[in-house]
């Protein structure tokens, strides 16, 4: 008997070790760079300047057929309080979050400043939200924690940052980039998480920004 369960033991380690390796070396790879070109994945971003070089970090891309005067709106009202994230709604509400996920543009929830709060779940108070720390319409919104924005107040870097920037293509249409940078990236529990819920988001968007061009056209 205990020679089976010292068997046991012995496949459950090694299947735990292989799958370790396997998400190192295979699937962390493709969640850190999903959608992005090896040339994205190396630029330096706009963003990139407020926080720490040396942390982790993830590059993800998504091809939206729209100019980024067209996506920006959509990215502009992100909140909880506000378009929410076009996510995974459910999701959200089960950790908490009063999230509805808007089908339309609000021009009262489009602006944004430096300094500003961006709602991820208002019931968690600081836990909960992040500050605008650059934006430049219709070409970046980058955000930190509330300890990180009173760090870069103070003249320092923050530790960690979540960015988008929208890249203007030669045929009229528009890459959307979102970097991750410091902060929990790196760690299991939030890359997998993480990912799930941007690349969908991601996804929300290009889904408005194309069917409110298709809406557009058809009207003309």
């Amino acid at each position: 008997m205990r020679l089976r369960r010292d068997r046991a033991l012995v496949v459950a380690i090694g299947v735990a070790s292989a799958a370790s390796v396997a998400y190192r070396i295979r699937i962390r790879p493709w969640l850190a760079r999903w959608g992005a070109t090896h040339d994205e994945v190396d630029a330096r971003l706009p963003g990139d300047e407020v926080v720490d070089d040396n942390g982790p970090r993830t590059t993800r891309a998504v091809t939206i057929d729209a100019p980024p005067a067209a996506v920006w709106p959509w990215l502009a009202q992100i909140g909880e309080d506000r378009a929410g994230f076009y996510s995974y709604a459910w999701l959200e509400r089960l950790a908490g979050c009063d999230m509805q996920n808007a089908t339309a543009i609000r021009p009262d929830w489009a602006h944004h400043e430096a300094g500003e709060t961006v709602w991820l779940a208002r019931r968690y108070r600081d836990m909960g939200r992040q500050v605008v720390a650059r934006i430049e319409p219709e070409r970046v919104f980058s955000m930190v924690s509330p300890a990180d924005w009173d760090a870069i107040v103070n003249g320092d870097r923050a530790s960690g940052a979540w960015t988008f920037v929208l890249e203007p293509t030669v045929d009229g249409r528009t890459r959307l980039l979102a970097r991750g940078s410091g902060g929990a990236v790196g760690t299991f529990v939030f890359d997998v998480a993480h990912f799930v819920m941007e690349q969908k988001m991601m996804r929300g968007i290009k889904e408005r920004a194309e069917r409110a061009g298709l809406e557009a056209r058809a009207e003309t």
